[in-house]
């Protein structure tokens, strides 16, 4: 329910946004491409419905929605949908969704990766990073096998392998960490309000990092990769990390070189590519895929 909504939200967005070149779009025209489409499920869009809507766009997302002359709606926002913006990746997130649900004889044609951790808690921490709301969560511990208790400060969010994560401070704990949202049990957001770390931009968090895992005792380090000929064109194509070079390109293989912290989420993707990839440098890394690999191997009695 709370991503139909949502959906709904970047539905609006998207239809004032692309009237942009001929000034606009009135409430009647809103009105008539909503019930053509199918996030409409058949309701029609009441005046009343569409000012909320308004609200609701401007209050989760920042973007205003403002009526000009001829009483025809504009977004009043210039950086909104700049390139890697973070408004601009929220809408991203469900936008797709939405042009899928706008045409009937598509619906069954075009599978989505669905991603189940966004459908219960999102819009709550998206509702409270909003307003700097602390927000207090049950949380289950693998380690543990149990549920806990605690406050975050919630920064931002970021989706990856199917999953999405709030990046956000922990006061019990003093440190800045990740949660998935497919093991919070309760989002209830307080009346506390925290505030946001200056000299922290969500953007440049992960920079030097591949997935989730960012731990601040790592240091950034050199890696190279060895990666045959057939796989190679498709991380030419789709990169590992921003920081990527081929530095050698043969027809047998080409060699890749990254900057980056090489955690967890990093050695997972060389080992989902064992047979394709061999790591070169460093040479810690090299021997924990190989430690890896043994292991791999006794448990298939090799």
């Amino acid at each position: 329910m709370a991503i139909n909504q949502l959906n709904k939200y970047v539905w609006l967005v998207e239809t004032i946004h692309r009237a942009r070149k001929r000034g606009g779009i009135t409430l009647k025209e809103i009105q008539s491409r909503w019930l053509d489409s199918d996030i409409s499920e058949g309701t029609e869009l009441s005046r009343r419905t569409f000012i909320n809507n308004l609200h609701a766009v401007e209050e989760l997302f920042g973007i205003t929605i403002e009526c000009g002359s001829g009483y025809r709606y504009h977004i009043e926002c210039g950086d909104c949908f700049e390139e890697g913006s973070a408004r601009n990746w929220l809408l991203n997130a469900f936008s797709l969704n939405v042009m899928v649900g706008n045409s009937r004889k598509l619906k069954d044609r075009v599978l989505l990766e669905d991603m189940p951790s966004g459908r219960n808690y999102l819009e709550d921490i998206i509702k409270a990073m909003r307003d700097n709301r602390v927000i207090f969560i049950s949380y289950y511990s693998y380690n543990a096998e149990k549920y806990n208790e605690f406050d975050i400060h919630p920064y931002f969010v970021k989706a990856f392998k199917k999953r999405w994560y709030v990046i956000a401070y922990s006061p019990g704990t003093d440190d800045v960490r990740c949660y998935a949202l497919d093991r919070m049990e309760n989002v209830i957001i307080s009346d506390k309000v925290f505030k946001m770390p200056k000299d922290l931009e969500p953007a440049d968090y992960f920079k030097d990092c591949f997935g989730i895992t960012n731990n601040k005792d790592s240091e950034v380090q050199k890696v190279v990769l060895k990666v045959d000929a057939f796989q190679s064109n498709y991380i030419r194509n789709l990169p590992l990390h921003d920081s990527q070079k081929e530095t050698k390109r043969t027809d047998e293989y080409s060699i890749f070189e990254y900057h980056l912290k090489p955690e967890f989420d990093f050695e997972q993707e060389i080992f989902s590519n064992m047979d394709a990839m061999e790591v070169l440098e460093p040479l810690w890394l090299r021997d924990e895929v190989a430690e890896r690999l043994r292991n791999l191997m006794k448990k298939y009695k090799i």
